[in-house]
């Protein structure tokens, strides 16, 4: 088998997998036209009451998980004590000495201040 058949024949199945999907999707819509013609306009209204009060109930308890596992995301999570990929499961907030052999960056650098007339000398503001 080549390659070109095996990319056909994996096509040709994901084609016939979609085209069973649609039949079964058709045919579900069908039967629910069906059972809906057959009830009366009071059962149909009742049932779209009760559907409607079953998503409220489901919305509500969704709502309630996504506040717990924002909550456990925010304060259940100690970055202290999770693992460190980089440095092969070595805490890194944990390591002292984290930043030795660095120099003080804003050692030898001039101020970005100098020679602004409206600065203070001696205390007093340069009137012009």
């Amino acid at each position: 088998m080549t390659i070109k058949e095996f990319i056909q024949k994996f096509n040709s199945g994901g084609k016939i997998i979609k085209e069973r999907i649609k039949q079964i999707d058709i045919e579900d819509r069908a039967e629910n036209i069906v059972q809906s013609r057959k009830l009366s306009a009071n059962e149909r209204e009742l049932n779209r009451y009760i559907k409607e009060e079953r998503e409220k109930s489901i919305k509500q308890e969704l709502d309630i998980v996504r506040k717990e596992r924002q909550r456990e995301i925010n304060f259940d999570h100690n970055a202290l004590n999770a693992k460190n990929i980089i440095a092969g499961g070595d805490n890194l907030l944990k390591a002292k000495k984290i930043f030795t052999n660095h120099k003080n960056m804003f050692i030898g650098q001039e101020s970005c201040l100098k020679g602004n007339p409206d600065l203070l000398k001696n205390n007093e503001r340069l009137m012009r």
